[in-house]
C-alpha cells in the first residue's frame, strides 16, 4: 500500500474516462465522477504532504511520513480532507467545494444507506462547480488536466472554471431586465403576435457547419428563443433496441429570441443567465459505417447476376 499523488491521479483518470462514456442522465454517471472527485482530493492532499491524506490517529500519521506502521494506516474522512484542499489551494472558491461535498455526501449515503441519493443530485447545477474545482486543484498539484480528463473535456472544463470566475450576472440580469419591461410594456396581441413569429419551427437542429440548435425559454419575454453551441464531447456508443447511438454534449455560445430580440453571447454570459453548461442530443449511427463494414465481403456478385438474369429473361408462361 502507498500513497501516492501521481497514482491516485491515474486513478482519477481511469474514473473520468469510465464516467464521461456514459450517458449523463444515467445515475452510474454521477456516482462515478464522485470517486473521480475523490481521488483528485486526495491526489492534491498527497502532492501537498502525505501527511495531509492521512487520518488523525498515529499509526496512520507515522505511515504518511515514511515510517511502518503497526497496524494498516487510515486515509483522512474525504470531508476533512476536503477542508484541508481548500485551505491549501486559495483559489478554490467556496462554492466549489460545497458543490464536491454535497456530491461526495450523497454518494456515502448511495452506498451505506437505503435510499436512492444520487438521483436527487441536480446533475446541470452541480457539474460546472465540479469542472471549476478540478481544474483548480488540478493545477495547483502540478497535473496537466488535458492529461487528466482528455483533451476534448479537459479544455471544456477550462471554458466552464473560466467561464464561472468571470461572472457576469449583474450585467446579463440588466440586460434581460430591459428587453422583459419593453416586451411586457407592449399590448397583449402584440405580445402574442410577437411569440407566434418568433416561434422557431423545430425542436433541435444541426447546422451545416455542425452547430448545434435547439429551441429554448426565453428568460425575458418567456417566448421560445434558440440556443445554440458547438459539440464538446460524446458518450460511448449505446445500444438499445431500435439500434446503436451516442450521446453529444453541446456547450451553448449564443442564445437568441426572435419574439423579444433578446441577444446573449459567450458561455460566461449565459451561465449568468441561467441556461445549463451544456444540452445534449442522441445521434444514431450507421452501424456499417461505425464499425467498419465491407458489405461486397458478405454479398456474392455471381448470385446477383444471376437472380437478376433470371427474373428479367428466365421462362415465362404466356
Amino acid at each position: 500500500m502507498s500513497w501516492s499523488s501521481d497514482k491516485y491521479f491515474a486513478k482519477a483518470q481511469l474514473y473520468w474516462t469510465r464516467a464521461t462514456a456514459m450517458e449523463r442522465e444515467s445515475q452510474e454517471f454521477l456516482l462515478t465522477v464522485s470517486f473521480f472527485c475523490e481521488f483528485v482530493i486526495r491526489g492534491a492532499l498527497v502532492h501537498g504532504d502525505a501527511v495531509l491524506n492521512a487520518a488523525a490517529e498515529e499509526e496512520s500519521l507515522l505511515f504518511a511520513a515514511g515510517l511502518t506502521p503497526n497496524r494498516p494506516p487510515r486515509t483522512v474522512d474525504i470531508s476533512i480532507g476536503l477542508g484541508r484542499l481548500t485551505r491549501l489551494v486559495p483559489d478554490l472558491a467556496e462554492e466549489d467545494g460545497k458543490t464536491v461535498l454535497a456530491l461526495i455526501v450523497a454518494r456515502n449515503a448511495e452506498l451505506h444507506g437505503d435510499s436512492d441519493e444520487i438521483h436527487l443530485v441536480p446533475n446541470k447545477e452541480v457539474l460546472p462547480r465540479i469542472y471549476s474545482f478540478v481544474v483548480k486543484a488540478a493545477a495547483w498539484a502540478g497535473q496537466d488536466i488535458l492529461t487528466l480528463m482528455g483533451a476534448d473535456d479537459g479544455a471544456y472544463a477550462k471554458r466552464i472554471a473560466e467561464a464561472i470566475l468571470n461572472d457576469r450576472k449583474r450585467r446579463v440580469g440588466d440586460l434581460i431586465r430591459i428587453q422583459k419591461d419593453r416586451f411586457f410594456g407592449l399590448d397583449r396581441d402584440e405580445q402574442k403576435r410577437l411569440k407566434e413569429a418568433g416561434r422557431p419551427t423545430f425542436v433541435s437542429a444541426v447546422t451545416k457547419t455542425g452547430h448545434h440548435l435547439r429551441a429554448e425559454r426565453c428568460p425575458a419575454c418567456a417566448g421560445d428563443g434558440i440556443l445554440g453551441g458547438a459539440p464538446v464531447g460524446r458518450s460511448a456508443p449505446i445500444l438499445r433496441e431500435d439500434g446503436i447511438f451516442e450521446e453529444v454534449r453541446t456547450s451553448p455560445d449564443v442564445f437568441e429570441c426572435k419574439c423579444c430580440d433578446l441577444a446573449i453571447r459567450g458561455l460566461d454570459e449565459l451561465l449568468a443567465a441561467g441556461f445549463a453548461h451544456e444540452f445534449t442530443t442522441i445521434d444514431d449511427k450507421d452501424v456499417v459505417e461505425m464499425f467498419g463494414v465491407d458489405v461486397m465481403e458478405y454479398v456474392n456478385v455471381e448470385d446477383v447476376v444471376r437472380e437478376y438474369h433470371d427474373n428479367a429473361y428466365g421462362y415465362q408462361d404466356e
